[in-house]
């Protein structure tokens, strides 16, 4: 888990950091030189490639830890202190969990595609408001884009833990003894008179009727 948080947050630095990069140098008064424009170009490839990597990763991760406590729910006891104790607690917490990881997601991609619009929108304005402008925009949306994703990993991290734990402590547990089998009430048997059992016993009987 904590491996694939390091590859997301690298490569989340790599992807901002080549977006501003190149957002700065490609400017129609001021065009950067082709090796800056080349780092930008190439911190977007390798950041997306991380992000990509790491957000596989957490899910993978998240659904392998779901998989092994999904049937352990049911057949091991634990004790009251775990966080997951029954198949509902489990579903709520792989919506927090995918509720999460649509944040994070949410924060890079509004990050980059803010910055993106307001590069556009500026591109015919004055260099020096343009960098003023830009330079606020970043300000703002790595405030709020950060703040998503930092929250969003913080959640991932805290319910991938407790679904982990909970199902290390129950596969410790020896299996819950198999409940009894149900008491089958004993058959109710129905007495006949001798009058009764006679006429039964012509009813069903395929011998001709004695004459009268």
């Amino acid at each position: 888990m904590k491996r694939f948080i390091l590859v997301f947050a690298v490569g989340s630095a790599l992807l901002l950091g080549g977006q501003v990069s190149l957002t700065l140098g490609l400017h129609p008064e001021h065009l950067a030189a082709f090796p800056v424009l080349g780092q930008g170009i190439l911190g977007l490839v390798l950041g997306s490639a991380l992000v990509v990597t790491g957000l596989l990763g957490l899910a993978e991760g998240y659904e392998k830890a779901a998989g092994r406590l999904r049937p352990l729910l049911g057949n091991r006891q634990g004790d009251a202190g775990l966080a997951v104790k029954t198949g509902a607690d489990l579903e709520n917490h792989s919506r927090g969990f995918w509720r999460s990881y649509r944040k994070s997601a949410l924060g890079l991609s509004l990050f980059l595609a803010g910055l993106l619009a307001l590069s556009a929108a500026l591109a015919r304005a004055d260099f020096l408001f343009y960098l003023v402008a830009v330079g606020l925009g970043i300000v703002l949306l790595g405030f709020v884009g950060l703040g998503l994703i930092i929250r969003g990993i913080r959640t991932l991290r805290q319910t991938h833990r407790a679904v982990e734990e909970t199902a290390v402590v129950l596969e410790a547990q020896p299996p819950m003894a198999p409940p009894p089998p149900p008491v089958q009430a004993a058959r109710k048997w129905t007495t006949y008179s001798q009058a009764e059992r006679l006429r039964h016993l012509r009813r069903n009987s395929s011998l001709p009727e004695p004459p009268p």
